[in-house]
């Protein structure tokens, strides 16, 4: 990795940090975390007042569960003050951003070189050698 590189990559990281809405991150993350730890639908779907009993109870339980995560962080940003939840996901995206672009960069401008030895005074290049 050479000086291009790291300036490649360091540019690549405080781009992301500086573009990045946090907030937008947070709210999906928080959606995705909704839909894996909420119950999907369980039996006694076939009467429809069971379905709509059903229903409301997954929609209450998925709000509740919203405001406790939405507490939790903000219970955390006020804890410690000085790594906010959205500067921890700045920069979680500004290093994968960085790692992305520095290792595309290195494919297209960097060829790994293979160091083989050199044939000597009176030999004949070979693939082998060469």
């Amino acid at each position: 990795m050479g000086m291009d590189s790291w300036v490649v990559g360091q540019t690549a990281f405080w781009y992301a940090v500086r573009e990045v809405k946090p907030a937008e991150i947070v709210d999906r993350v928080v959606v995705f975390w909704l839909d894996l730890v909420t119950p999907g639908r369980g039996a006694g779907q076939s009467q429809w007042w069971m379905s709509a009993w059903r229903s409301l109870e997954q929609t209450s339980e998925r709000a509740t569960r919203e405001l406790d995560i939405r507490s939790d962080l903000r219970r955390w940003d006020n804890a410690h003050p000085e790594i906010h939840h959205e500067l921890i996901v700045r920069y979680l995206c500004g290093a994968v951003v960085s790692i992305a672009v520095t290792a595309f960069y290195d494919s297209i401008f960097h060829r790994p070189r293979i160091y083989v030895s050199r044939p000597g005074p009176g030999e004949r290049p070979t693939r082998r050698n060469y």
